[in-house]
């Protein structure tokens, strides 16, 4: 229904002025009960309505602040109006007091048992008539408070239980993690204890090596760890200044070469022969593309490629949440690219959350806190940079980064 209302103030609504819907068969009594609301201290804004079915039409509209309605009227009574009213989710919540001239209180109990909030007996007093628009007007403003005020309760308690759940999953995983290296470490210095007099240098020096690997896998778990209570507690410091981002990038290749070549893997480094200047923070910018790096040769196979590439010519990611700042600056393009397995649409989707496990796993045996992705997101969105991976499934990934270059 789209009818338009008549209205005895043709001023423009405001925030500070209540609207009150009048609804009667009967002209006189429409005139009257808005001449006294309109001439009230509160001064209100008043809309009129012949019957019920215009009511109703009107209310769907305006959503006013309050409903005056006869009980008796042609097309649709009142009381039908008021049913139809509290069916309906954008409706149900306007106060409605209902005019009623019937004596028997079954009238009345019918409408406050079908949602009324007061009634009125015809003739109306007008001060009984303010007094009751008042505290209708008054208990549906709190009614309103305390459904906003159940609302962001109920959320409160769904993200605690959520950060309840986290925390579970993060003991869990945590515990699990750390227990295997530990229990490496306790057997392997046991055997060095227990028979050092009769194991030979060499042997020593290969089980030193593997409590080493095993601490390592610790200290790696427990620095992700930190890293993401530091980002969730704003704890991270950020020094932004302006580098080179190709001799970054330089360092970080240079340290993996070794690691890939055991696992027969070529790591390819382009860049472009002038200086490309970024602002941003260099130790977490070596951070990130140092996790994006290890990645690639951690889940490539054997006798694969990983690519790092750096262009000149980073633009705006079209899924990015910060398209505004990305199109008001220029950008360097940090690429990463793998011959590894790929990843399904169902991996990408859990790309970057927190404890992710993937379908693809290491191809040497390393480990992984399913952390690293998590971490680089953040650390990318505090520089104010993107960073998003293009994968297709059986044939490899790359992990794009971008940071904002020097204006």
């Amino acid at each position: 229904m789209n009818v338009k209302p008549s209205m005895t103030t043709t001023e423009h609504l405001s925030n500070q002025q209540r609207t009150i819907l009048v609804v009667d068969d009967e002209e006189k009594n429409r005139l009257a009960i808005s001449a006294v609301l309109r001439h009230a201290p509160e001064r209100y804004d008043v809309l009129t309505a012949p019957n019920g079915r215009d009511a109703c039409g009107i209310a769907e509209e305006y959503k006013p602040d309050l409903i005056i309605m006869d009980w008796v009227m042609p097309e649709m009574s009142g009381l039908e109006a008021l049913k139809f009213l509290k069916e309906r989710e954008e409706t149900r919540d306007i106060p409605i007091i209902m005019l009623t001239g019937f004596g028997s209180s079954k009238h009345v109990e019918s409408a406050l048992n079908a949602g009324a909030s007061d009634y009125l007996r015809i003739p109306v007093d007008k001060t009984e008539l303010l007094a009751r628009v008042r505290s209708a007007i008054a208990l549906s403003a709190s009614y309103v408070q305390i459904k906003e005020q159940s609302l962001r309760l109920e959320e409160q308690n769904r993200q605690l239980i959520a950060l309840n759940h986290e925390k579970n999953e993060f003991l869990g995983i945590a515990a699990h993690d750390l227990k295997n290296p530990l229990n490496n470490i306790s057997d392997l210095a046991r055997i060095i204890q227990t028979e050092i007099t009769s194991l030979p240098s060499e042997e020593v020096q290969d089980l030193a090596g593997l409590i080493r690997q095993s601490a390592t896998k610790m200290v790696e778990l427990v620095r992700n760890l930190l890293d993401v209570n530091a980002i969730e507690e704003g704890g991270i410091k950020l020094n932004s200044t302006l580098f080179d981002i190709c001799e970054t990038v330089n360092r970080v290749v240079e340290s993996y070469t070794q690691r890939a070549v055991q696992k027969n893997i070529l790591l390819h480094f382009s860049f472009p022969d002038e200086a490309l200047t970024v602002l941003a923070d260099e130790r977490l910018t070596e951070q990130v593309v140092e996790n994006l790096i290890s990645n690639a040769v951690k889940y490539s196979p054997p006798n694969k490629n990983v690519f790092v590439r750096i262009t000149n010519n980073g633009k705006e990611n079209a899924n990015s949440q910060n398209v505004q700042a990305a199109t008001a600056r220029a950008m360097v393009r940090i690429e990463v690219q793998d011959e590894g397995p790929g990843m399904s649409e169902e991996d990408k989707k859990k790309l970057f959350g927190k404890f992710s496990r993937l379908s693809a796993q290491p191809t040497g045996g390393e480990h992984s806190t399913g952390l690293g992705l998590s971490i680089v997101k953040n650390l990318v969105e505090v520089m104010n940079g993107e960073v998003w991976c293009e994968s297709v499934l059986g044939a490899g990934a790359t992990f794009i980064l971008q940071l904002p270059k020097r204006l």
